[in-house]
């Protein structure tokens, strides 16, 4: 186990105009399950990269137990990588594969022996030590992937994308295979991935990224509940969150409010914090998440509103139902119950459970906290 600081990072490659990595600070506990998630061409694998040492980094910092390592050979890093490709010796068993790795560093033959059995315990994988890899299944051979780095004992283990290559049903296999790893070992974990749900199912903190730069960094909570930007909250969740934009007005007590319209002349007033006051005509952004409104009620009635709506479409998924309604106009999803009973094109009154929901300044995209 190993702490892991990331101190200004920033890289851009020759001829490239713009920064890929526009100084990067992230800090992880020993022990710590990282994950960094974002779009496609956000930097995340480039970072990966840098602190594995297979790109430079053009100025900042990588320390790895408080040891800079910047300027260090990748195998003198300590770091083993699990990558998207699983990269395994064809001409070599599985057994030769977990192996590999300890008999370049000239490792006792009855000591390789010992890891290599204790690593397919762990992975399961005792029966398979004597096929090749043109033998094994996807997720067999990502396993294998994962038992060369496990046999290695580093500080640090880095994960490029080692789900996107299976299928739906093995990517949940492996998801709780590694999160039993991770727990059984309590080893400091980096791990790349474009898909959220990973991200909220093993991670201890996630770092999301956009354009080379971080935009949040916390627990899946934080990132889920209270995140910092419009971003955050469209990346994150599935279906994502809901954005209702609405304009600051006053009421006849010159109290700041904006309005939440349904179908058939249904409204809703929420009334705003004084200090919004000045904001008179400003656009704010509603930010509700489908599970927050629903058929049934909230337990908080306080803060929870109901609203005819409209029904355009209706997507049974099993354990809910995903309905899209029209909300100021714009298109919204809500995660109904299973039992949900209306059709599409019938008027449905359905409750808005506002005290979860999240305001973002209209202009700027960042969360306004009141």
């Amino acid at each position: 186990m190993a702490t892991l600081d990331l101190k200004q990072i920033r890289k851009t490659y020759r001829n490239a105009e713009v920064e890929t990595l526009k100084g990067i600070d992230i800090s992880i506990e020993s022990g710590e399950f990282l994950i960094l998630v974002g779009p496609s061409g956000c930097g995340k694998s480039t970072l990966m990269n840098t602190i594995a040492g297979l790109e430079d980094i053009n100025s900042g910092e990588i320390l790895i137990d408080g040891v800079d390592v910047s300027n260090v050979e990748p195998k003198d890093r300590d770091i083993a990588m699990v990558f998207q490709s699983y990269a395994l010796y064809p001409n070599m068993t599985v057994k030769g594969n977990i192996a590999f790795g300890l008999k370049i560093r000239k490792m006792p033959q009855d000591e390789i022996d010992a890891e290599v059995k204790r690593v397919a315990e762990m992975l399961q994988m005792d029966q398979l030590l004597d096929r090749k890899p043109s033998q094994l299944s996807g997720g067999q051979r990502q396993r294998v992937a994962m038992g060369r780095a496990l046999a290695r004992r580093p500080k640090l283990y880095l994960f490029d994308e080692p789900l996107s290559n299976l299928d739906a049903k093995l990517r949940v296999e492996m998801r709780h295979q590694i999160k039993r790893l991770h727990q059984q070992l309590n080893t400091t974990i980096v791990y790349v991935t474009h898909d959220q749900i990973e991200a909220m199912t093993l991670a201890d903190r996630i770092a999301v990224m956009k354009d080379g730069e971080l935009q949040q960094l916390g627990t899946p909570k934080e990132i889920y509940n209270k995140p910092n930007n419009m971003f955050v909250a469209g990346f994150m969740g599935s279906p994502s969150m809901n954005f209702i934009t609405t304009v600051v007005d006053l009421d006849d007590d010159q109290n700041p409010i904006i309005k939440v319209i349904g179908s058939a002349n249904s409204e809703h007033h929420i009334k705003l914090p004084q200090s919004m006051r000045d904001q008179d005509g400003h656009k704010v952004v509603i930010g509700l998440r489908p599970e927050h409104i629903t058929d049934t009620d909230s337990e908080d009635t306080s803060a929870s509103t109901r609203l005819g709506l409209q029904i355009e479409v209706l997507e049974p998924t099993g354990p809910d139902t995903i309905a899209m309604v029209k909300v100021n106009d714009q298109e919204v999803a809500c995660r109904l119950s299973p039992e949900f009973e209306g059709n599409i094109g019938e008027i449905a009154s359905l409750n808005f459970d506002l005290s979860k929901a999240v305001y973002f300044d209209g202009e700027t995209q960042q969360r306004i906290d009141f």
